[in-house]
């Protein structure tokens, strides 16, 4: 998260976080750490229930401790509960508590705890009688009139559907797809027919695949809205194939050499030369922060091909959002995505992987460096 606010009141800090998180966190923990007055990060969790609050509460700490410049932070708990359960404590009372001894036997500070219900707001260490109105923190005119928009979603999972496709275009698509793996075939000598019988646009699209570093670079610009059926096809081609998917995947977050890199190692490593990779795994989100805007218009893309591949092969564009929606911090729509190719392909490789970091709440070492 590369938005940046400087730590004031409680009033004003929450009317502000939505822009930070882009969103209106709904039945979450959000942790804030702060260094040097201004925000750092920002990371969600979903309200645990109470047997789970010990472990998500340590996950959160654990968070701030890999910040090495955080030692203070604060927690807001949002809930669609009133703001006073049942007992009269403040709603989620025990996760917050938990939250706080942690942070104490850590010795990190925890600058302000807060509850956002569905009354009202206030926080937990001074445990008001009766919450204060909601109005107060509307995120709606908080920032400076001088700061640049920032849109703010519903709730966390807001955007995360596909986008719409129309029965035509997944025709052509799927069309154009059956065409390019006939030609792969024929050019890479997995067939016998020539290439007399090819449409001559899937053979056309099919040449590109020796070059797909260059065709990942210029694909970041194209109009998701508006492709050409046999480039979509070649990149659904691509992006089903690990071989080329983390090639593209490790390119777009960073640049075309290191697209080339990947691509050299893929090829060594399928030669059997099992050194390790003498860079950082961007995989795994080693090495400076990529460039979010760049990631944005991958996912934008590969969520375009996902909604309009055939079943089959939309595996590759949806594992593809679902890693880009992680490296860009958005843990409820990589989620998501991974649920949706479990239902295609449940043992698929690195959807199972991110499917584990997801569980483990880890985040791409990149969230850590200050931008």
């Amino acid at each position: 998260m590369t938005t940046i606010i400087r730590a004031q009141s409680a009033q004003k800090f929450l009317s502000v976080l939505p822009h930070v998180c882009g969103y209106l966190p709904r039945r979450s923990l959000v942790v804030v750490p702060i260094v040097d007055g201004h925000t750092a990060a920002v990371a969600r969790f979903d309200l645990p229930p109470d047997e789970e609050a010990g472990a998500v509460a340590a996950n959160a700490i654990s968070i701030v401790c890999r910040l090495p410049e955080a030692s203070r932070f604060t927690a807001v708990v949002y809930t669609d509960r009133p703001f006073h359960d049942d007992a009269g404590g403040v709603a989620f009372d025990g996760l917050m508590r938990r939250l706080r001894e942690l942070a104490d036997r850590c010795g990190l500070h925890v600058v302000d705890a807060l509850c956002v219900a569905a009354d009202g707001w206030g926080s937990y260490l001074d445990a008001p009688d009766e919450p204060r109105p909601l109005a107060e923190i509307a995120h709606e005119g908080a920032l400076p009139d001088d700061a640049a928009p920032s849109p703010v979603l519903a709730h966390q999972a807001d955007g995360v559907e596909l986008p719409a496709s129309d029965l035509a275009e997944r025709e052509r698509l799927a069309r154009a797809l059956r065409g390019i793996e006939q030609a792969a075939d024929v050019l890479g000598g997995q067939s016998r027919a020539g290439i007399g019988g090819l449409p001559p646009r899937a053979l056309a699209a099919a040449c590109l695949l020796g070059q797909l570093p260059e065709v990942f670079e210029e694909c970041v610009d194209w109009d998701p809205d508006a492709l050409d059926p046999y480039l979509a096809a070649a990149l659904v081609w691509a992006l089903d194939r690990p071989f080329y998917r983390d090639v593209a995947l490790s390119q777009w977050s960073a640049d075309l050499a290191e697209g080339y890199r990947a691509l050299e190692f893929n090829e060594r490593w399928r030669a059997g030369d099992r050194s390790e990779p003498d860079g950082p795994i961007r995989l795994m989100g080693e090495g400076p922060r990529p460039d979010p805007e760049r990631l944005e218009l991958a996912l934008a893309l590969v969520r375009r091909l996902a909604a309009a591949a055939p079943r089959e092969a939309r595996v590759g564009p949806l594992v593809s959002a679902a890693w880009l929606s992680w490296a860009l911090g958005r843990a409820t729509h990589a989620e998501y995505y991974v649920s949706l190719v479990a239902e295609i392909d449940p043992d698929h490789g690195l959807a199972s992987i991110i499917a584990s970091m997801l569980n483990a709440a880890y985040l791409p070492p990149w969230a850590f460096q200050r931008p």
